[in-house]
């Protein structure tokens, strides 16, 4: 009978005890930051811990140490996962027939990247990624560390392409006008997830609005016309 007993329990234990899932280390990597991105969205750098990262996915403390030696290397982690995803949005734009097609298409990314991966964008657009925090006070700004992002690069490259065929004005340097069309973005796409637009339609069309009145004031008579033969209404 006691034999009996034991083999039952031992049983009801085994039926208790979750069996580890068996997962890529890749998708394993990408359930973890897309857990920490969300917790961090939600409630900042305190809601972030190893414990509870660990708990959220089904894994062990043991995993995220090995990945990335702890919450301040998940933390480091986000930021560069968020500029890659940005930048598969950014270089899956095709360049299309006229680098103007390019330029569209890259701002159309930018906003659909944020829109699609909310968490990420807040995280690296705003205060509630604390990475700073382990940076020294001498420190280049973070947000400066943009302009050598591959998505920035993208928007830079198609402003290039526009100068060189006329279409847009040479008299602002390349980097000057890329960094104004990606302030413009920012700041819609910002207000947008906020919930500053009353509906979906009224933020596709301020979109638009905002994007067509900045670009009048950048291209030539050349460019006006070419953007007029594609341009959206």
């Amino acid at each position: 009978m006691k034999l009996g007993r034991d083999s039952k329990m031992n049983s009801a234990q085994k039926d208790k005890i979750k069996r580890p899932r068996r997962v890529s280390a890749h998708v394993q990597r990408t359930e973890l930051l897309d857990a920490a991105s969300d917790m961090l969205a939600r409630g900042g750098p305190e809601a972030l811990s190893v414990r509870k990262l660990a708990s959220a996915v089904g894994t062990s403390t043991m995993t995220i140490y090995t990945a990335f030696e702890g919450k301040d290397g998940v933390i480091a982690a986000l930021y560069e996962e968020a500029f890659a995803r940005m930048a598969e949005f950014q270089e899956a734009v095709p360049e299309g027939k006229s680098p103007l097609e390019w330029l569209g298409g890259l701002g159309a990314a930018y906003r659909a990247f944020a829109l699609q991966n909310s968490s990420y964008y807040a995280l690296i657009m705003s205060e509630t990624l604390p990475i700073s925090q382990f940076q020294t006070p001498e420190a280049e700004p973070l947000a400066r560390g943009i302009a050598r992002q591959r998505s920035y690069r993208s928007l830079f490259d198609a402003v290039s392409a526009c100068q060189d065929q006329g279409l847009m004005a040479s008299d602002h340097e390349t980097e000057e006008i890329t960094a104004v069309l990606w302030a413009t973005v920012h700041g819609h796409v910002s207000l947008e997830l906020a919930g500053f637009h009353e509906s979906q339609e009224a933020a596709d069309s301020r979109f638009l609005l905002l994007t067509q009145s900045v670009l009048a004031g950048l291209l030539t008579p050349k460019g006006m016309k070419a953007w007029r033969a594609f341009a959206p209404r």
